[in-house]
Order: C-alpha cells, then structure tokens, then sequence
C-alpha cells in the first residue's frame, strides 16, 4: 500500500452555509463514476466517525467528553477521542506508526479539518515541511468568536508548527485585510487569484522557486475548492467569483509534485446539497474535486 484515503464529515467548523459534512461521500461518488477505481496501491479506508456536534476535544469539558466517551465507546476504559478533529489526529498518528512512507489523503469536511493533518505532518517532519494551500481566503484568523479551531483559523495554527515561509497560499481575493497585512504579519508567499490569468507559467515557476528557496522539500497540498471559480465549483459554502481556473489548479499540483516530496493533501469545502442536485457524481463541484483528488495520487 503507498496511499490511504478517508473522509472527514464532518462541518461543525464552518461558517454560515453547511453541507460540507457530505464532501466525502459525493467526491467518492463522483470519483467512482468518472475513474472506476483508485490507483494500484491507493485504498480507501472510510471516514472517521462524527457527532456532529463536537469539532476538537480541547474545546469539550471533561464531562461532555466523558458522556460522548461512554456513548461511542461501550465497554471501554481508555481515554479514546471524543470529537472528529481528535479522532482524526488520532487516526493519522497510527497510521504514520503502521507506516512511515505512507502517503494520506483526506477528503473533507470544511477546512477545520485540515488542522489534524497538519499535526500529523509536525509530527513527521518537525518544523521542515510546507503547504501549498489553495483558497478564495486566506484562513489566518488566530480565533473566530473565541474559537481556536475553525475554517477560517486552521492555517494561522499551521504556521506554528512548520516555519512560516513555508506557506504558499493561492487563490486569495476576499480578505478584511490586504496582502501587505498577510505577508507583513507571516513571512509567506501569498498570490492572489487577480494575479494570475495571464502570468500561469509565472505564477508556477514563482511559487517552486520560493519553496525551494526556503528550504521545502516534502509538501502537503491543501486544496480549498472554493479557491476553484465559482462558476465552476459553485457547491461550497463561501464561493467567490473571479478565482482560479481548474486547469491552473491541477497544473500547479502536477509542477510541484514533480519538484517536492509529497505528504499527502486533501480536499476540502466541497458541500455537494448547496447544489440542489441529488446525483452527487453528476455535481459539477464533486466531479471536479474528483478530478483534484486523482490529481494528487
């Protein structure tokens, strides 16, 4: 086995617009129908389970960890995770003892559930890994309303566990702040989706050539679909016009999996019931997110 897939459903962690809890099960539908099957060594072991109520168990009391404890775990005395983030956390660090070389990809679930794959990837590399994160936002919020673990702050907690310049984000163009503020107060490399009609083979050529100016040599793809134009990935809970071209996308994925080692990625945001469609492998969302996951492997 080189690879596993699993799903996180869960959307506790987004914003106003829900259905991301159903990402996983219509990017597989819609990834079945159009590939068939996963590639040889790629396999798919299900999705971590979630009360839909809880996100992270560091934001539970004691208490309410205990009763859910006892609820999904009938029988049992360890002090196993409760909420989907540390189910998560916990899944990612058994699989890197099962094995090591292991490449993880997750299918989510709105972006909070980027942040147990970043853990996962300190724990791998310390501090020397980067992202290449692909967003209409730029998810740099140390809390939203008090809360630590969210969609909109998984990356600012990212940068504390790898060296800062090691975040690429791209796609950027809805943000309270303006990309002075964000490259001021992180030394990262944003591009703004603005940035690159026009200037593609730039934009790839500009963003491997900073990660390995800085030092990145193994790489974790985060790929918010809403970074995607809305009119091409309009099922997602904040989609923003005027962002980047699917093809783009894909061929800055494939440009750096051919310069870096690549840990694993996701896909994330997809929230297929947006779209009112019920045949989730014909949503147009789902199939091009299908087509970012076979892009990673």
């Amino acid at each position: 086995v080189d690879g596993v897939v699993f799903g996180i459903p869960s959307d506790t962690g987004a914003g106003i617009l829900r259905g991301a809890n159903f990402g996983p099960i219509g990017v597989r539908e819609a990834f079945l129908t159009k590939y068939k099957a996963y590639p040889k060594g790629i396999i798919d072991i299900g999705d971590v389970i979630v009360v839909p109520q809880l996100l992270h168990d560091e934001m539970l009391s004691e208490s309410q960890i205990k009763a859910t404890r006892a609820e999904l775990y009938q029988g049992r005395t360890e002090k196993l995770p409760v909420s989907p983030l540390s189910i998560a956390e916990a899944l990612y660090k058994a699989l890197l003892e099962l094995n090591p070389d292991l490449k993880i990809f997750m299918i989510g679930g709105d972006h909070s559930v980027s942040w147990p794959a970043m853990v996962y990837c300190h724990k791998k590399y310390g501090d020397e890994f980067g992202v290449l994160h692909f967003d209409a936002h730029s998810d740099l919020m140390e809390s939203r309303l008090g809360i630590k673990y969210c969609f909109s702050t998984w990356a600012s907690h990212a940068t504390q566990l790898m060296k800062p310049n090691h975040l690429v984000q791209v796609g950027i163009r809805t943000s309270s702040k303006t990309k002075q503020y964000w490259m001021e107060k992180f030394p990262l490399l944003q591009v703004w989706a603005g940035e690159v009609p026009g200037r593609e083979i730039e934009v790839i050529t500009e963003v491997i050539q900073y990660l390995l100016k800085n030092g990145v040599k193994h790489l974790y793809i985060s790929n918010d679909i809403d970074g995607t134009d809305s009119l091409s990935a309009p099922a997602t809970g904040t989609p923003e016009p005027n962002g980047l071209s699917p093809q783009f996308v894909k061929s800055l994925i494939s440009a750096v999996r051919q310069k870096f080692q690549l840990i694993g990625g996701d896909i994330v945001e997809v929230a297929p019931p947006l779209s009112g469609i019920r045949d989730y492998s014909e949503e147009k969302t789902c199939v091009l997110a299908a087509d970012y996951l076979n892009a990673l492997f």
